[in-house]
């Protein structure tokens, strides 16, 4: 029963991890964006559009990651 515990603590622990992470990451790359376009505001279109591929990614990534976290919590935890 105490593996149990420790799973569910992890899962939760990595859960906010990497949400913080990805969190981060786009805050990080629209921060380079403002900064690129704060600095030539004639090529924000460019910007826009290579900010948001690598957004989208790590959005993805860090919505993947967490339903690892809940799907290794849900497995431990369904046979209680």
């Amino acid at each position: 029963m105490q593996g149990a515990g420790l799973v569910g603590l992890g899962s939760g622990l990595g859960a906010g991890i990497i949400l913080l992470g990805a969190a981060y990451g786009i805050s990080r790359l629209t921060s380079a964006g403002l900064d690129g376009t704060a600095r030539q505001p004639e090529a924000a279109d460019n910007l826009w559009r290579a900010i948001i591929v690598p957004a989208a990614l790590v959005e993805g990534l860090g919505i993947i990651a967490l339903g690892v976290c809940y799907f290794l919590a849900f497995i431990v935890f369904q046979g209680r």
